[in-house]
């Protein structure tokens, strides 16, 4: 009996074009929207080249006499410093693809960065800061008698997560916030089985809760695991997306799909209604979304981290990215085990509701 059933749910879930639409199609849209918007914000730091730099004197001060000190420095940090002595500061940047100037005044020095060489300017602009505490150090030393001990950089290396492009972070996360909406796949059926009380006759039938519960969520889990593969198979070939230890991304996002629908059905178990169930699915989704970097990434969020770790979309979220970009992640075995814990208490609380509706319905 529970196998007939079984199949029945999966081929009406299989022939909705909703369904298609909703865990293949419209993740897809998705991605590639958000992707293509975001695409600029999560671009990855690259390293500045050589570039050119021009300056003038037009009043000496006491950074003058160094000047070819200061060329030889420049020159060593791909630095290409040349004078200009003549022309307005901006008409020579720009004839001369400069990234930053320097003028220097009696008292000062000015500087003039490219907006479009924004690193190289801060290069330059750094630059200048360091040799002109350099000159005073040496000055105050010489008028002190005292020997300047030469600078030395302290490097200490950290751990760091390596930078996600916006094509893979909206094609892992997008996947895991549309198999949080399953239950709506099955809402049409279930709301036919309570119009042509199917379910009091698979009690008469002899059926236990715990395998009328089955006969919904093994069926419902199938199919929108189905459908996210697809979804994501079709998204990594169009649009280049790395998903890292597929063996255990797959075993993540599968827990995921058992946990959206055992909650889903636990709210319909409770609720005995299919409108309700899905709004208040939908709101718990969009709020652990929002909180999980579903719409803001989470590397960027301002989210206090014990506001996101309630949030179990962002233990999903976090894994999948950590194991992208990485290899390896410590959110994997945390989220295993809540979407575990998860699938198993939201599916006795919904088989426990209906075992009490059953007795309210035979009183």
């Amino acid at each position: 009996m529970i196998r007939y059933v079984m199949k029945n749910y999966i081929k009406l879930m299989c022939r909705s074009s909703m369904n298609i639409i909703l865990i293949v199609v419209a993740p897809i849209i998705l991605i590639a929207v958000l992707s293509s918007a975001f695409s600029s914000l999560m671009a990855s730091y690259e390293e500045a080249e050589s570039f050119g730099a021009g300056y003038r004197v037009l009043e000496e001060n006491m950074m003058t006499p160094y000047i070819d000190a200061l060329k030889e420095a420049c020159e060593e940090n791909d630095i290409s410093l040349i004078e200009y002595p003549e022309g307005d500061v901006e008409d020579v940047m720009r004839s001369n693809g400069l990234a930053g100037f320097v003028e220097f005044n009696e008292d000062s020095y000015t500087i003039y960065k490219s907006s479009e060489h924004e690193t190289e300017g801060q290069i330059l602009e750094y630059m200048m800061s360091s040799f002109e505490r350099n000159i005073e150090i040496g000055m105050t030393g010489a008028v002190t008698g005292q020997q300047i001990p030469e600078t030395e950089l302290n490097i200490t290396e950290h751990d760091f997560m390596p930078a996600v492009d916006a094509t893979d972070y909206y094609g892992i996360v997008e996947i895991v916030y549309f198999l949080w909406c399953a239950i709506v796949c099955v809402a049409g059926i279930v709301n036919n089985e309570k119009k042509f009380k199917i379910i009091q006759k698979l009690r008469v039938a002899g059926l236990s809760e715990t395998k009328i519960y089955l006969s919904k969520f093994i069926p419902t889990a199938a199919v929108v695991s189905l459908g996210i593969l697809i979804a994501a198979v079709t998204s990594s070939l169009l649009f280049g997306i790395h998903w890292g230890s597929i063996p255990l991304s797959v075993l993540i996002v599968f827990l995921s799909v058992t946990a959206a629908v055992s909650m889903g059905l636990m709210f319909y178990t409770i609720f005995d209604n299919i409108v309700a169930t899905i709004m208040v699915t939908f709101a718990i989704v969009w709020i652990c979304g929002f909180y999980g970097g579903s719409f803001e990434t989470y590397l960027f969020s301002s989210h206090p981290e014990f506001i996101k770790e309630l949030s179990p979309i962002y233990y999903c979220n976090r894994a999948l990215i950590e194991l992208s970009v990485q290899g390896s992640s410590d959110y994997a075995v945390k989220g295993i085990a809540i979407l575990t814990v998860m699938t198993l208490v939201t599916s006795a609380i919904a088989i426990l509701a209906g075992r009490l509706r059953k007795r309210g319905s035979a009183c």
